[in-house]
């Protein structure tokens, strides 16, 4: 019986790889650090492959792929970097994993928070790099009672909102794609005006980027 060949483009978890490997039924390729030309061949003979941010499912990469491919697996969120219609004319699957770095992006986006508010970076550079330490100068700002505008409720958003909410902050919500009830039912306000979110002290996004989102928030907004 032939084995299902699955071709993974860019680097993988080993656990991951490690589950490649012990299926019988699957021929695993590694082929993230293949440049482009021999990624393409390999491609060509392949079922499945596995992507991640690096390696971009453009026409090249559809057109190499066409005859056999039947599916791309984006091993993460987002899928800008791959052609969808493009696939879906070649009858190609695009599937993504929505919920893989949830937890990490939430706390990252707490810590980045945390960080600014307290001036951290600026406060070890001094201390780091010019061996002295002035406390008065870097006592920042705390979070509580602060405004913060989440661009995008969805599963990143509305956790960084329910988080934000623990440390008494006033989170307030801007999604098109919701209910205000997802917004609500976790404390946060949910506004449909623009400008609510453009009022607040703090403004983490977590949309994906399209049409929509690219540019939403630039020199004009901030200022």
């Amino acid at each position: 019986m032939e084995k299902f060949k699955i071709v993974v483009c860019d680097h993988i978890h080993e656990e991951g790889l490690n589950l490649l490997r012990s299926d019988d039924q699957i021929e695993m390729i590694f082929a993230a650090d293949m440049d482009k030309t021999a990624l393409l061949d390999v491609v060509a003979t392949a079922d499945v492959a596995i992507t991640r941010s690096s390696t971009d499912v453009d026409d090249k990469f559809i057109q190499a792929a066409r005859s056999k491919l039947k599916a791309v697996v984006r091993a993460g969120v987002g899928v800008d970097n791959v052609d969808i219609p493009g696939c879906s004319k070649e009858g190609i699957i695009v599937m993504n994993v929505p919920t893989a770095n949830t937890i990490a992006a939430v706390e990252l986006t707490m810590t980045h928070m945390l960080s600014c508010m307290r001036m951290f970076p600026y406060s070890h550079d001094h201390l780091k790099n010019q061996r002295i330490w002035k406390r008065e100068k870097w006592y920042g700002y705390e979070l509580k009672g602060k405004k913060l505008g989440v661009i995008g409720f969805g599963n990143i958003g509305s956790r960084v909102g329910i988080r934000s909410k623990a440390f008494e902050m006033e989170v307030i919500a801007y999604d098109p794609y919701i209910h205000s009830s997802k917004a609500t039912d976790v404390g946060a306000k949910y506004t449909t005006n623009f400008q609510d979110i453009l009022d607040c002290d703090i403004i983490t996004i977590h949309t994906p980027k399209n049409k929509e989102t690219v540019g939403m928030i630039g020199a004009e907004e901030i200022a």
